[in-house]
């Protein structure tokens, strides 16, 4: 269950919206309830800070907290604040709006504040007041989780300076620190020996598998081996591809298909989708890497191998965490890991805790009991070892102290990656757990999830934002090679598992024939491709929702959706086949939207109540095949900053009002043909 984490990243975006408000009450108007307005938020705001400081610390305690009481009051608190933005928001938009109508006119108005506004600050800040009054009882101190300090009239200086200390360390690690590879040399070399080499029985496919447990080192050495030369010399067709969720042979074949064409398969009979691999494959070598395998049914098994029978030869390989999947696909001897020695362990631990820099004693005997004690996993290993890199010999034992690795509760490389996540910066939390609203091996584009954490208020800046990714990706949260101008990545299906043990129900996603049981308050939703139920979404609870990302067929999904109830949307993306968007919001206010991206959409405009989205930062158009043009009074969106049109082959249209958008950083038309102003 999601505790105090996530909260934090909303309290930084009710600080800064309260200030906003007082701004511009003061500025605007005169009026005795704008005054009124003024002396409730200057309240409010102070509460805030009480209660951001106490999240801190029960986010700092989130493994010790048991008790209920607790966890109701969290709960209700993040109930609360949620609430908070909404009213905050609601006010700001009519700034936005003021600010829209003087452009448009040469009259200045002054700004009014919504229907109920000061009735529904003093209600905030009694329910905030009541809320507060706990925090004593329950035994949840006012700290600042970045300095383990009192909360002062320095709190906000010294949250910033800790803030650029940790760039500055993380910089120093970027730049110092490679991945290495401990250990793994033998089954890597004999791997390729057997991949590499015909069959000696005739057999047209082999299966190799890959057993140990998670976080021991399967899929690394699967990558190892798939981007070794003589791997990609030998075979003609290659591919890699993630289960873990499923053994859905019709989305596994699909799959193998995009892969082996390099190009998106709209082909929805398994029939057909196994002639297309059996055509595309006659005669060739292919090589497959299937990841995180959980399927125990042969008969699926063999299923899925059927139009491989026209290669000239297969071979596969496949990760799992369990003996009993290896026994019924494996064609030729299993690989099981085991733990690296005591020996490997240490160099793969002094690598990253330490990199080049002369090793200080007292921290090599520290490092080498903390390394018993998270049970020698490497992935444990590489993760605690990245986040105690420049820390001070204190930190270290603290780390050697906590009862996070004392515990007998779960396993070790669960327990390991909790001390990784606690000792995250608070800022960076809310981010990494908002990953968990994909399904595991999603394939994370930093540009957009940057935008997505900006929609949600965890970041104000694309550079920022970029930066975040860098420090997760060096902390080892984050699998793939960076690239400060194009960087995908994945989640380690451990930190995964992780992150949705914490978010617990806020964020959830569907795909495939895995549906989510709703229960709770719902903040964050994926609905992937292949999702043909839609009766679980009927029930649903919309009001809470803050990002709605539908990646299969939206015209269907969309009808299960009721935006009427779902105002308090943040982050809307619609995969495709979208007919008649005016048809879907024809009744809705979404004007706390941040970030809007439709994909695929069969409708010839965009309707205008687009252009009242006054807080839209990112607009997305892609292959919209029937879009003629934009909406001329799209100059309203004030907030915007990047607008991307890509393949949309009809538009035609742009009007000269987009040289108007004064907040807007980026435009980019690609694969649009000729266009006019």
């Amino acid at each position: 269950m999601a505790l105090a984490t996530g909260l934090s990243g909303v309290f930084n975006y009710l600080l800064h919206g309260a200030v906003k408000w007082l701004l511009a009450s003061s500025s605007s108007s005169s009026s005795v309830e704008s005054h009124q307005i003024e002396t409730e938020l200057k309240k409010l705001e102070r509460i805030l800070v009480r209660i951001k400081a106490t999240l801190n610390d029960a986010d700092d305690r989130e493994s010790e907290i048991r008790d209920a009481s607790v966890r109701l009051w969290l709960k209700e608190l993040r109930a609360v604040a949620y609430v908070a933005e909404d009213v905050l928001d609601e006010f700001c938009y009519e700034v936005l709006r003021e600010q829209v109508e003087a452009q448009n006119s040469c009259e200045r108005k002054l700004v009014q504040a919504p229907d109920g506004m000061l009735h529904k600050i003093r209600l905030l800040r009694w329910r905030f007041v009541e809320i507060a009054k706990d925090q004593e009882a329950l035994g949840l101190l006012e700290e600042d989780g970045q300095s383990d300090m009192r909360i002062s009239t320095g709190y906000f200086k010294a949250m910033e300076e800790d803030w650029q200390s940790d760039m500055q360390i993380t910089t120093y690690h970027f730049e110092n620190v490679s991945d290495i590879i401990i250990g793994r040399e033998r089954e890597k070399e004999r791997l390729i020996g057997l991949l590499s080499s015909e069959s000696k029985d005739g057999r047209i496919i082999s299966v190799v598998t890959i057993v140990g447990r998670g976080g021991i080192g399967k899929t690394t050495l699967a990558r190892l081996v798939y981007n070794d030369h003589k791997i990609q010399n030998f075979f003609d067709q290659l591919g890699w591809i993630c289960l873990s969720q499923g053994f859905d042979v019709q989305g596994l074949t699909k799959k193998v298909v995009d892969c082996i064409t390099r190009s998106q398969c709209y082909l929805a009979n398994l029939r057909a989708l196994q002639e297309n691999i059996s055509d595309e494959i006659r005669g060739k070598r292919v090589f497959l890497v299937l990841d995180d395998v959980w399927n125990e049914n042969k008969s699926h098994w063999e299923l899925f191998l059927r139009p491989f029978k026209s290669a000239a030869l297969v071979k596969i390989l496949v990760t799992t965490r369990t003996e009993s999947v290896a026994r019924i696909i494996k064609t030729m001897p299993t690989f099981n890991l085991s733990y690296l020695s005591e020996e490997q362990t240490w160099q793969l631990f002094r690598h990253y805790a330490f990199g080049e820099s002369i090793q200080d004693s007292n921290l090599v005997e520290i490092g080498k009991q903390i390394i018993k004690k998270c049970g020698m996993l490497p992935l444990a290993v590489k993760s605690i070892a990245s986040v105690l890199r420049n820390r001070t010999e204190e930190r270290w034992k603290k780390i050697l102290g906590t009862e996070l690795l004392e515990s007998v509760a779960g396993d070790e490389i669960f327990r390991s990656l909790q001390i990784s996540y606690k000792r995250l910066p608070t800022y960076l939390k809310p981010c990494f757990l908002y990953c968990s609203m994909f399904p595991k091996n999603y394939r994370y584009h930093a540009e957009d999830l940057v935008k997505l954490w900006m929609s949600q208020g965890y970041v104000q800046t694309k550079m920022i934002g970029w930066d975040y990714v860098k420090q997760l990706w060096l902390k080892s949260f984050f699998e793939g090679k960076y690239e400060d101008k194009y960087f995908d990545f994945t989640l380690y299906d451990t930190f995964h598992d992780l992150a949705r043990f914490i978010s617990g129900n806020a964020c959830c996603f569907m795909e495939s024939d895995m549906v989510p049981n709703f229960t709770g308050e719902l903040y964050h939703l994926y609905v992937g491709d292949g999702v043909k139920v839609v009766d679980p979404l009927l029930s649903m609870k919309f009001a809470t929702l803050r990002t709605l990302i539908v990646d299969c067929c939206a015209e269907n999904i969309l009808s299960a959706f009721d935006f009427s109830k779902a105002q308090g949307l943040r982050a809307l993306h619609l995969g495709s086949r979208v007919d008649d968007l005016a048809h879907h919001f024809s009744y809705v206010n979404l004007k706390h939207l941040r970030y809007l991206s439709l994909s695929g959409g069969h409708f010839e405009r965009l309707p205008e109540w687009i252009c009242s989205l006054y807080y839209l930062q990112n607009l997305t158009l892609e292959n919209c095949p029937y879009l003629t043009m934009l909406p001329q009074s799209i100059e309203n969106l004030i907030s915007l900053e990047e607008l991307v049109i890509i393949g949309c082959k009809k538009l035609r249209v742009l009007h000269v009002s987009l040289c108007h958008l004064k907040a807007l950083r980026k435009l980019l038309l690609c694969d649009c043909r000729k266009y006019y102003y």
